[in-house]
């Protein structure tokens, strides 16, 4: 695929430099020696809650979402989209090359406030392939020349699939399918339906009771992410 920013390496990387020390930031999990991923809050004031889960490492996009090290960056972001935006529902976003926007060739995933009107409005068209673990459907999305929701083949929630393994598997089948459909860049995105509950004085249920969906957008210039 074509779609990894010039400057992929270490010198000059924003990312590198916050986790380093050099840069300073506001800081939800810091970097320690045994952790992959770390949380810190986002310059962009775009929306309420923007906070960027990174790893540690250096990895592009494509390097983390083939990874195990996105188990541990999927749980962090449910962590983070629970504590921040729990009640209004919140989306987990990665932009993947410059038609996605992606402006930081250090990996990351946007943790932003509020659920997806694109994807609320989204109208499913056709199956596009099935696997033991996963199935592919395109939709028409709104601003998405390309969309589909790829999810596991077994039913589970929006929670249950990011805080398990099984989100690897989902985001294998995403990334080959933009090889297929969006080479030139494209974005990931699930979003958190709000914490709900039924009667008053119940225990609250937590965000992302939803079904689980991974969905990619692509297949030409994209707008911005929020």
């Amino acid at each position: 695929m074509n779609f990894e920013l010039p400057v992929s390496g270490i010198d000059g990387c924003t990312f590198c430099s916050i986790i380093e020390g050099d840069i300073e930031a506001k800081w939800e999990s810091r970097p320690t020696g045994d952790s992959h991923v770390s949380c810190f809050h986002n310059r962009l004031k775009w929306e309420r809650v923007m906070l960027l889960i990174v790893p540690t490492q250096h990895h592009t996009q494509q390097d983390l979402w083939s990874s195990d090290v996105l188990i541990d960056a999927a749980r962090l972001a449910l962590e983070m989209g629970d504590k921040h935006g729990g009640d209004e529902g919140y989306r987990a976003i990665s932009n993947f090359g410059l038609q996605a926007h992606q402006s930081q060739p250090h990996a990351h995933i946007h943790i932003v406030s509020g659920t997806s009107r694109q994807l609320q409005s989204a109208v499913q068209k056709s199956s596009l392939d099935r696997t033991k673990l996963t199935s592919v459907v395109e939709y028409d999305v709104d601003e998405s020349p390309f969309a589909a929701s790829i999810a596991p083949s077994t039913a589970m929630s929006q929670r249950e699939l990011w805080g398990s393994g099984q989100i690897l598997e989902t985001s294998r089948q995403a990334i080959a399918v933009a090889e297929r459909y969006s080479p030139n860049g494209f974005r990931l995105m699930s979003s958190f339906d709000p914490s709900t509950t039924n009667n008053p004085g119940q225990q609250r249920r937590a965000a992302g009771e939803n079904p689980a969906s991974l969905f990619l957008l692509g297949g030409g210039q994209l707008g911005l992410y929020v």
